[in-house]
Parts: C-alpha cells; structure tokens; sequence
C-alpha cells in the first residue's frame, strides 16, 4: 500500500502515510461494514487530508472523544457504513467514561 500512496503523492511525509494507514486497517476491521475502504478511498482521504491540512498527531490522538476520525466520509462511501461507524463510536465513548 505504501507503494501506491508514494507513486500517488511523492514525499508526503512518513508519519501522516503511517497514521493514516493504521486509521483505514483499523476501520477495514470494523464488523458489519458493507463496503470495506478500498485503496481509492484511501487514496481519496490522504488527499482531503492534505488539503485541510491534518497532521499525523490529529491522527493519532486517541481522546474517546474524537474516535471518529477527521474526513471519515471519504473512507466510508455507503451511508449505512457511515451510520454504523459514527453508531460503533458513540458507543466506544459511552463505555469509554
């Protein structure tokens, strides 16, 4: 996977690709998705994230409250993978207290 993020972005900084690549595993093995995020989404997100100028540490913040990662929308293209994802969450917050 590295191979392709560096043909499509070449000398994106290494911990922003790390980060996020632990973010999409982490989020492909989230049970009952439809449609799992593919190399394209992921693709799509790192671009976003580009843009709106996230940085790894926002990435790898861990705070309960903000287990939903920034721009999660690109990743997740089915609304009903986007509800169950927000759903999963909220419920990890609430167990989280």
């Amino acid at each position: 996977m590295q191979a392709i993020i560096d043909v499509h972005f070449p000398g994106l900084k290494g911990r922003l690709v790390h980060e996020a690549l632990n973010i999409f595993y982490d989020i492909r093995e989230v049970q009952g998705l439809k449609k799992k995020p593919s190399t394209s989404e992921l693709l799509d997100w790192i671009k976003l994230l580009l843009n709106e100028d996230v940085t790894p540490e926002t990435l790898r913040e861990r705070d309960p409250r903000k287990l939903i990662p920034p721009l999660h929308g690109a990743l997740l293209k089915n609304e009903q993978d986007v509800s169950l994802f927000e759903k999963l969450a909220f419920m990890a917050r609430r167990e989280g207290r």
